[in-house]
């Protein structure tokens, strides 16, 4: 039986079920912060959440983000081959550079990118206590990277006595992982360390199918290290800070993408090295007796991106180019609890953002110089009241101010609401607008493509402007062992950013008059019996541009099925398959084509030798299918890892 005809029932049953937009794990008594900037009950959100907890990434042994975020409903992710390649998010079909990524405060999108959009390919989950995904525009309280969505990755805070912990893991393709933190606290004082290494010789990232003549298949291995630190203080019960850092450096093996009859190309020297650092520092305070408690936060990013590729033939190509992206934002949120049914929270933020590039690309003779220089300025506020009725009606208003100094400012609004009809059935609803200024690199950017071609920014670009809104039901039967969800959601982008290819295979950005994108998303979460666990979703997106052409990249169809099972009190096992439905691509030669789906199973087991060791293994696409995630790049096979981790306590 093909994984097609296995994954029919799999796409109905969320419906046969009535189908909560979270992990099985996932309580429903859940504190999540990311929607209202202030800890809220998850059932009181008229957003649609996911909570990714520490405990989902051990089980299911997550080496990524992008591995966490597979199978999150309303989520495609698309990766341009194995480990360490440029990876991608859609939420509900908007664009990647709709999502914005925060780690503890800290806006991670790369001003940079020739989106501004975050690569999902570098971050590990070492030192994660928590993913919040919450879809839909969220502009009135992030501003303008957010219309599609925010994902917020929160990193373990020390607790208690010092805590060491260690974990090596080997698997296929010569892979090690190796992890050292400590973390603990004492009085006033916390804090955690970690330092991570992810290193492999990899797969071809070129899709041995469309291979070009003569071309040699080699590997392109991948190398990751990361560095971070927490630090916190509460002298007293009216104060508290905390700070934050993370260092990533990485190196990877790419190949040299087209030829000029669209075939891939083998490229063994060919490397795209990063160095990202990312501070963070918040300030909380707890005045008036609790009436008014104000955060300041102070934030900095710095990535580096420098592109190398020595030439290997007189007619070669010769690649010397470096990106930096910086981002600095200072913000003051206040929260003011003047009535007990409501929390306003009124902010103000400034941010400065900065691309700088250099260097060339000699195709065989013919050179294109990289010079790319922009920065901007925004000054935003915002203000949002939640309000609570009888403890079933919630309600959030919100809008905010943004002010670049490059476009005319803006002012978006968003409005949710929740209603607890009963104990086992909520009734949940949001609407808001968005905006967006095109990225530095999108308006200015100068940069190499394939093959003597080079992308030029557009200085006439319009910004981005959405209207979204979404509806649906939560039901819970079987005195909550089974809990269910269904909502429709659907958004209106105007003058849409695309990239296209011009005739002469130079490439640059125009605004699209109206994109439309609606579908929906629905998940059953069991609890089959005490031993067992079963997570089901399944999204629909449809998306359209004003000349009724879907959107790259974005299947009508995904859905996933996570089982856990117990057999005893120290064993965990998984299996977990995802469906990936077909969606349209560009080859090699610029032309729209179909790409067919693909499904894909993953099996996971958890051993805890002792309370102070635990033993896991795992299996990556277990079936070893071959599939491209984008035209042209191939995913990486079957793949099987073994780990021991060992703490003091």
């Amino acid at each position: 039986m093909s994984y097609r005809h296995l994954t029919l029932p799999l796409l109905a049953l969320p419906f046969i079920a009535v189908p909560v937009t979270s992990y099985a794990t996932t309580d429903l008594d859940t504190i999540v912060i990311t929607a209202t900037r202030t800890p809220t009950n998850i059932n009181q959100l008229g957003s649609s959440v996911t909570v990714i907890t520490a405990n989902d990434i051990e089980r299911r042994q997550f080496q990524t983000l992008t591995d966490a975020l597979q199978d999150v409903p309303g989520l495609n992710i698309v990766q341009s081959g194995v480990k360490g390649t440029q990876t991608s998010v859609f939420m509900r079909g908007s664009n990647s550079d709709h999502t914005l990524v925060l780690i503890d405060g800290i806006e991670m999108n790369d001003p940079s990118s020739p989106s501004g959009a975050f690569d999902f390919a570098h971050f590990l989950l070492e030192d994660i206590a928590s993913i919040e995904i919450v879809r839909g525009s969220q502009s009135v309280l992030y501003g303008a990277d957010a219309i599609g969505g925010v994902i917020h990755i929160r990193t373990q805070k020390g607790n208690g006595d010092l805590k060491v912990r260690g974990k090596v893991e080997v698997g296929i393709n010569s892979t090690h992982r190796e992890t050292v933190a400590l973390s603990g606290s004492s009085g006033g004082f916390n804090y955690s360390a970690t330092i991570a290494s992810l290193k492999t010789e990899g797969e071809s990232i070129a899709a041995e199918k469309r291979l070009a003549p003569a071309s040699t298949i080699e590997e392109d291995g991948y190398d990751n290290t990361v560095f971070s630190v927490r630090l916190g203080w509460q002298p007293s019960s009216q104060f508290e800070a905390n700070l934050t850092a993370r260092y990533i450096e990485t190196e990877t093996d790419i190949d040299g993408g087209f030829d000029f009859g669209g075939n891939t190309v083998e490229d063994p020297d060919a490397t795209n090295d990063s160095d990202q650092l990312y501070l963070g520092a918040e300030f909380k305070g707890h005045f008036i007796n609790g009436l008014w408690q104000p955060t300041l936060t102070l934030s900095k990013s710095d990535i580096e991106r420098k592109n190398r590729n020595d030439r290997d033939t007189p007619f070669g190509t010769l690649d010397q180019t470096d990106f930096n992206g910086e981002k600095t934002k200072i913000g003051l949120q206040n929260d003011f609890f003047f009535f007990d049914n409501q929390i306003i929270t009124l902010g103000f933020e400034r941010e400065n953002e900065e691309m700088n590039s250099e260097g060339f690309t000699d195709f065989g003779g013919f050179i294109i110089d990289q010079l790319s220089n922009a920065d901007r300025k925004t000054k935003s506020a915002y203000i949002q009241d939640q309000i609570s009725f009888n403890d079933k009606l919630f309600v959030t208003l919100g809008a905010r101010y943004d002010d670049p100094d490059d476009f005319d400012s803006e002012v978006t609004y968003r409005a949710t609401t929740s209603y607890q009809v009963s104990n086992n059935t909520r009734l949940h609803a949001a609407y808001g607008t968005g905006f967006k200024a095109p990225s530095l690199f999108q308006l200015f950017g100068h940069t190499p493509n394939n093959f003597g071609s080079e992308f030029r920014g557009n200085p006439d670009l319009a910004p981005e402007t959405s209207k979204s809104w979404e509806i649906g039901f939560d039901q819970s039967f079987w005195q909550n062992r089974v809990n269910s969800s269904v909502t429709y959601f659907r958004s209106d982008i105007d003058d849409l950013i695309t990239t296209i290819f011009l005739p002469t295979f130079d490439s640059t950005t125009i605004n699209r008059d109206n994109v439309d994108m609606y579908g929906v998303e629905s998940n059953i979460t069991i609890a089959a019996n005490t031993d067992i666990d079963i997570n089901i979703n399944y999204t629909f997106t449809r998306t359209k541009d004003e000349d009724d052409k879907e959107l790259l990249r974005r299947p009508k169809h995904k859905a996933s099925i996570d089982v856990e099972y117990r057999p005893t009190e120290k064993m965990t096992l998984g299996a977990s398959l995802l469906h990936t439905g077909s969606r349209r691509d560009i080859d090699g030669s610029g032309d729209r084509v179909r790409m067919g789906g693909y499904s894909t199973v993953n099996l996971t087991a958890n051993y805890q030798i002792t309370p102070k060791a635990r033993l896991f293994t795992r299996i990556d696409n277990f079936t070893g299918k071959t599939y491209e995630p984008a035209y042209g790049f191939q995913a990486l096979g079957m793949a099987g890892y073994l780990g021991i981790e060992l703490t003091n306590r």
